[in-house]
């Protein structure tokens, strides 16, 4: 039996939960941060660098084990077919050169199906490392929301014992804020080892996927790729950079791409913090609702992402730069279509 993907239809369960779990969070952290600072502040921070969504990122992931698998039947096929063709039938030079042409192109399909499972497989382990850390960003942010809409009631009841309970409760939600930043932090630079690993694994193993078909007779011309390249990487380092300026807690985080680059720049931007601190929960907000309009109306009216141009999500570049960016030859193939006699019904 051959090898079979997972069908990435089943992650959509997943995808749809998870859509809402991470912008709930950095929406429900927003009060604690206001109210306690200190470690709920460093908690909101953490909570905006993470937000995601494992489920897509799993499908993804099955997408690409889906064209592994597409790759790796095919080579088997092939192999099939040729071989259905005994000696006796055809035999001689020509036999042996359509044989070695076929086990070359058998070995390409081989070594494009096991780079792409390489990139299944890596995706799928960020994505289920991240299926922990969101769902637990938002059990705490949930459970510190619940206690500052606590304290705040009880602090507006006018005796002193609700001002003895209104303590009570702050040292509560420092001492449940700093344990769950220990945790969440722990785990968020586990993800980070990993990611950079993966991230060095692909590189490499598509370097050398590179020199494997090059050695059976296809050459890749890394040209061809670069107006996606190019605009992949661009959006991707523009958008990642905004994300770095917005984040709130910068003054409590030294060792930051800007902290190294310019102190005085760094406490600059940190005298926003309260800016950047309502920018995480309207965005979760904004997500949210995004999200929920999705699920609705998916092909409902937005102006703002038909433009290609998202400020909420930090995405300035329009859809019409992409367009131009990715033309050149380098599109993606339109691997579903069928060839023209079977679209006929032809033989």
């Amino acid at each position: 039996m051959g090898y079979t993907a997972p069908n990435p239809e089943q992650f959509s369960g997943l995808e749809q939960a998870s859509s809402y779990m991470a912008p709930l969070a950095a929406a429900q952290i927003t009060l604690p941060a206001f109210l306690f600072s200190g470690p709920c502040t460093a908690l909101s921070r953490l909570i905006y660098m993470n937000q995601c969504n494992p489920g897509q990122l799993m499908i993804v992931a099955a997408t690409w084990l889906q064209v592994a698998e597409k790759y790796l039947a095919a080579s088997d096929m092939l192999k099939e077919k040729t071989g259905a063709v005994d000696g006796e039938t055809w035999s001689g030079e020509d036999r042996d050169a359509f044989d070695g042409k076929a086990d070359k192109v058998a070995a390409q399909l081989q070594t494009i199906g096991a780079f792409a499972m390489q990139i299944g497989i890596s995706l799928f382990i960020m994505a289920t490392m991240l299926a922990v850390m969101v769902p637990l960003m938002l059990a705490v942010a949930t459970s510190l929301m619940a206690f500052s809409i606590a304290y705040l009631t009880i602090r507006a009841i006018p005796n002193p014992i609700s001002a003895i309970v209104a303590e009570n409760i702050r040292l509560i939600v420092m001492s449940t804020a700093t344990s769950s930043l220990t945790a969440l932090t722990a785990l968020d630079n586990a993800i980070g080892v990993a990611a950079k690993t993966l991230a060095g694994f692909m590189g490499a193993n598509m370097t050398a996927t590179w020199i494997a078909m090059a050695s059976k007779g296809i050459l890749i011309n890394p040209a061809d790729t670069l107006g996606s390249t190019g605009f992949s990487m661009l959006q991707g380092l523009s958008q990642l950079a905004l994300r770095n300026l917005m984040a709130p807690g910068r003054a409590g985080a030294s060792g930051t791409h800007l902290d190294k680059i310019s102190k005085p720049l760094s406490d600059t931007v940190a005298k926003a913090n309260p800016f950047m601190q309502g920018f995480v929960g309207v965005q979760g907000v904004y997500n949210i609702g995004n999200n929920a309009a999705g699920d609705v109306n998916p092909d409902g009216e937005n102006k703002m992402t038909d433009a290609g141009i998202d400020v909420m999500g930090l995405d300035f570049i329009p859809n019409t730069f992409e367009d131009k960016a990715r033309g050149g030859g380098d599109d993606a193939p339109n691997w579903s279509s069928k060839p023209k006699d079977e679209e006929e019904g032809g033989e």
